[in-house]
């Protein structure tokens, strides 16, 4: 087996093949809604997991060492949860989020 010396030239770019001055496309306002929704579908699941987790667990105050699955069942909960309640209008996170991410409009000078 033989294993090629390394060479003392420069090191290469790990962009050398690609133009990095191209401009990246701008995304369509449909595509920054879909992203600002399923962040909002995050945040929603990271709001509701502590509250379901006792639930799936035991209950509240009971037996939390039972082993019935209530990771997995409360997990599948969760998500369900937080992706009707992004569906049916989400808590106006995303909103918020879909104006940041788009592009500032330009704005008309008053004479």
């Amino acid at each position: 087996m033989s294993i090629d010396p390394i060479s003392a030239s420069a090191p290469r770019s790990v962009f050398s093949g690609a133009d990095v001055s191209a401009p990246k496309p701008k995304p369509t306002p449909a595509e920054v809604a879909k992203a600002a929704q399923q962040f909002e579908a995050i945040m929603v699941r990271q709001l509701l997991a502590p509250s379901i987790e006792p639930m799936m667990s035991g209950g509240l105050g009971g037996d939390s060492g039972s082993g019935g699955g209530g990771g997995v069942y409360g997990y599948m909960l969760t998500d369900v949860l937080a992706s009707s309640i992004t569906q049916g209008g989400g808590i106006g996170l995303s909103d918020v989020i879909s104006r940041q991410l788009s592009p500032a409009t330009p704005v008309a000078k008053t004479p």
